[in-house]
């Protein structure tokens, strides 16, 4: 499953900015850094236990190619889905791939 077939769905990488309006309001804006082929899985139930154990929530894995600007502060979109970044991994440590823990924004 690492081949470039796995990676099957486009998505929308975008980071945050915040804005501090006149009347003193912040708002969140997301803008969008990269559009990248990835693989989305949901989590086993065995993974989604462990997952459970640090992050309450975290529902899915999305594998990219690796690229040095992703951070767990950002989120994807797919269609009309939305997944906030839990943590960002580099596997192996060999700057090929990343392994993103997410969750689905409902």
């Amino acid at each position: 499953m690492s081949g470039a077939g796995a990676r099957d769905r486009r998505i929308t990488i975008q980071s945050m900015t915040e804005t501090i309006t006149d009347g003193g309001e912040v708002t969140e804006t997301w803008t969008t850094e990269c559009r990248i082929w990835a693989q989305i899985s949901p989590l086993t139930a065995r993974e989604n236990w462990v997952a459970q154990q640090s992050q309450a929530t975290t529902t899915h894995k999305i594998k990219i190619l690796y690229r040095p600007d992703i951070t767990h502060k950002m989120q994807a979109t797919y269609d009309s889905r939305t997944f906030k970044f839990d943590s960002v991994v580099n596997l192996d440590e060999a700057n090929r791939h990343l392994m993103i823990t997410a969750t689905e924004v409902m």
